[in-house]
C-alpha cells in the first residue's frame, strides 16, 4: 500500500512537471519579441531613375499587422523597412504606441511617389503623424535613414515580393 501511495505520488509529480514546463514554453512563445519577415524588396530611386536606396521589407496589408506595425520590436537592422499597404488612397496617419524604436516614415502615394517624409519619430509618443498628402503606402526605416540616404519628396518607390522574383 506504502508503494501505490509513492508511486501515485511520483506520478503525480511527474504530470504537474511536464504541465508546468509546458504552460512555460507557450507562455515564452506567446511573448517572444516578433521576428523580422522578409517579404519583399524594396528600392527608392531619384527623379532621372538613379538608385537612392535599397531595403529588405515586411509587408504589413491585412488590419491586424497595420495596427502592430513595428510595435514591441527594439531593434532592426538598417537595410531593413515595414511597408504599410493600404486599400484605398486617404490620409493614413501613425503614431508611435509601444514603439521603441525611433523611425523615420515615408509616405507613398498612388502613383509610387514620395509624397510626405516624417523624419526622427519619438517612441512611445501617442501624437498622431499626420501626412501632407494622401497616401496608400508607407515605409517605416531606421531614424536618420532618409538623411543618411538622400531620400526627398517625388523620389519613387518600387517593389517587388520573394515570390515574384
Amino acid at each position: 500500500m506504502k508503494n501505490l501511495v509513492i508511486m501515485t505520488a511520483l506520478v503525480l509529480s511527474l504530470l504537474f512537471a511536464a504541465a508546468c514546463a509546458k504552460e512555460g514554453r507557450q507562455a515564452s512563445a506567446t511573448s517572444s519579441k516578433p521576428e523580422f519577415r522578409h517579404d519583399a524588396n524594396l528600392q527608392i530611386e531619384d527623379a532621372s531613375g538613379a538608385l537612392r536606396a535599397e531595403f529588405r521589407i515586411e509587408i504589413a496589408k491585412t488590419e491586424r499587422e497595420v495596427m502592430d506595425g513595428l510595435k514591441n520590436r527594439e531593434q532592426m537592422d538598417p537595410d531593413h523597412g515595414m511597408l504599410f499597404i493600404f486599400e484605398h488612397l486617404d490620409y493614413h496617419s501613425f503614431w508611435m504606441q509601444d514603439t521603441y524604436l525611433s523611425l523615420d516614415m515615408i509616405f507613398i502615394n498612388h502613383e509610387n511617389e514620395v509624397v510626405h517624409i516624417e523624419e526622427n519619430t519619438t517612441p512611445f509618443s501617442e501624437d498622431p503623424i499626420f501626412p501632407s498628402r494622401p497616401n496608400l503606402y508607407v515605409l517605416e526605416v531606421l531614424a536618420g535613414t532618409v538623411q543618411r540616404l538622400n531620400i526627398k519628396e517625388s523620389d519613387i518607390v518600387k517593389w517587388q515580393t520573394l515570390e515574384d522574383l
